[in-house]
């Protein structure tokens, strides 16, 4: 399995590269506005998501999204480096090995980006499906219409 990812980045080309970081960066920066907006629902239902009904289960949620929120920076950080640096390496004439290095960095890169935006997805759907739950028990005739 290493070697054949491998070989499909070493395929890729340097457009191809950057093209990914770039996808990549923007689809964080989305995930880092869309945290925003979560956080301001979760301010505005604080009160129903502590109640004694749905805290055990809200607690966990409300942890991971602030948890995943810290390590978005970090991520976002690393992939602009990462971006950066692709452009540098093969524009030049260098070594070979760094190219590789590069690529394998590419690799675990992606498949952190790939983990942290598919926990997100999750956290939101917990969140969102929490949220719902309450918003039925607050105003039933609303949601109803």
């Amino acid at each position: 399995m290493k070697n054949i990812t491998y070989k499909i980045i070493q395929w890729s080309t340097p457009e191809e590269l950057h093209e990914e970081c770039v996808l990549w960066l923007s689809q964080l920066e989305f995930i880092r506005d869309e945290q925003l907006f979560l956080n301001e629902l979760i301010t505005d239902y604080t009160i129903p998501l502590i109640a004694s009904k749905v805290y055990d289960t809200s607690l966990p949620i409300v942890s991971s999204l602030l948890k995943e929120e810290k390590s978005l920076k970090d991520l976002i950080d690393r992939v602009k480096d990462h971006r950066n640096m692709v452009e540098k390496l093969f524009n030049t004439q260098s070594d070979p090995r760094i190219k590789k290095a590069y690529e394998e960095a590419h690799y675990y890169l992606k498949l952190d980006v790939n983990r942290y935006t598919s926990a997100y997805r999750e956290t939101k759907t917990s969140l969102f499906d929490e949220l719902k739950k309450i918003m039925k028990n607050k105003h039933p005739e609303r949601l109803a219409k």
